[in-house]
């Protein structure tokens, strides 16, 4: 497994439905993977922590990517805009 590292994860026993199908089991991580990356960065941008820019690469979202979802979403900074 080059490149692989095997998990082992306790989740709540409602989950398992969910979860049965093994194949769809990465695609389940990466979207919460994703989620939380972009959860992330949206805080530190509206914190003030850097610029879109900055926290994009710092979490790896791709920058136009995280201006679409910071307009969606309504978030802003103290500055109040969004530039590209």
């Amino acid at each position: 497994m080059d490149g692989m590292v095997t998990v082992q994860l306790t989740v709540p026993e409602e989950w398992m439905q969910d979860l049965k199908d093994q194949a769809a089991f990465p695609e389940i991580l990466g979207l919460g993977l994703e989620e939380y990356r972009l959860q992330r960065a949206l805080a530190l941008y509206q914190r003030g922590a850097g610029s879109i820019g900055y926290v994009a690469e710092l979490v790896g979202i791709p920058q136009r990517v995280l201006i679409e979802k910071a307009r969606q979403r309504g978030v802003t900074t103290q500055a109040n805009c969004l530039t590209e």
